[in-house]
C-alpha cells in the first residue's frame, strides 16, 4: 500500500480524537467550573527506502487551567474562586477537587455540592451551619458568618502540577499530589465560575475538523482507486 495513504490515515486518526475533545468542550460549555481540553500533535519520522516519511504521533491532550468568566447569581452558597485553587470535596470515593462552586445546604445544615457531597473546610472536615440562620456571608478566604458567628472556613486548595490532575467527570479532578492551602486565591460570594470553553471557537473548529475528515477520507478512496487501477492495467500486460 502507498504510504502517503498510510500518513494519511495517522493523521486522520488524530483528527477523529480533536473532533471527540472538541465536541466534548461543546457539551461542557454551560458546566460550571469546566476547563477545555485541547490537542497537542507531534509528528514522528520512519525511514523507508532511504526516504523519511512523517506520521503523526498518538495526539495528546492538555487541560486548558485558565479561569472561566464569573457569572454574578446572587446566591448566598454559589462561590467563586479567583485563583489558581480548589474546592475539596468528600465523595464516597474519598476527597476529590472541583472548580464548581455552586453549593447548597442539606437538610442536616450540611454545606454539600449539587450532588450532596459535603464540602470540606480549610481543616478537611464537613461545614455545618445552625438551624434558622438568616444572614450567611463568606469573605475572601473563604470564612463563613452565620449571623454574626463564624461557623467554618471553606477550604482552597493549590497542586504544583495541574496537568497531572485526573478528570473525573466533567469538573472533579483527583491527583497523587498533596495539596497545599491557598494563600493568593480568593472567594467571591455570589457567583459561580463559567466554563472557559468558547463556544464559537469550538463550533467553528468542529465545522472544519469535520471538513478535513471528509476530505482525507475521499483522499484515501482516490489512493485505493489509483492501485486498484494501476493493478489492473499491470495485470493485462502481455509476460
Amino acid at each position: 500500500m502507498d504510504n502517503s495513504i498510510y500518513i494519511t490515515l495517522s493523521k486522520q486518526m488524530g483528527m477523529f480524537r480533536d473532533l471527540e475533545v472538541s465536541s466534548n468542550n461543546l457539551a461542557n460549555v454551560n458546566t460550571a467550573g469546566f476547563n477545555a481540553e485541547k490537542m497537542m500533535f507531534a509528528d514522528f519520522l520512519v525511514k523507508d527506502t532511504g526516504r523519511k516519511d512523517a506520521y503523526a504521533d498518538d495526539p495528546l491532550t492538555y487541560r486548558d487551567t485558565a479561569n472561566g468568566s464569573m457569572k454574578l447569581t446572587g446566591n448566598t452558597f454559589d462561590v467563586a474562586i479567583n485563583g489558581r485553587a480548589y474546592f475539596q470535596i468528600q465523595t464516597p470515593l474519598g476527597t476529590r477537587f472541583t472548580r464548581a462552586g455552586n453549593f447548597q445546604v442539606d437538610p442536616n445544615g450540611t454545606l454539600v455540592t449539587v450532588d450532596g457531597n459535603p464540602v470540606l473546610g480549610a481543616d478537611g472536615g464537613q461545614i455545618t451551619l445552625p438551624d434558622n440562620v438568616q444572614n450567611v456571608a463568606i469573605n475572601g478566604s473563604g470564612q463563613i458568618s452565620a449571623d454574626g458567628n463564624d461557623v467554618g472556613q471553606i477550604g482552597m486548595m493549590e497542586f504544583t502540577d495541574e496537568q497531572a490532575m485526573t478528570r473525573l467527570g466533567s469538573n472533579m479532578y483527583t491527583s497523587a499530589e498533596t495539596p497545599l492551602p491557598s494563600d493568593s486565591a480568593r472567594m467571591v460570594q455570589g457567583a459561580i465560575e463559567s466554563s472557559n470553553v468558547s463556544a464559537i471557537s469550538e463550533m467553528t473548529r468542529v465545522m472544519q475538523l469535520s471538513r478535513n475528515v471528509g476530505n482525507s477520507a475521499k483522499f484515501i478512496e482516490s489512493m485505493y482507486d489509483l492501485e486498484r487501477k494501476m493493478g489492473t492495467t499491470y495485470a493485462k500486460q502481455p509476460s
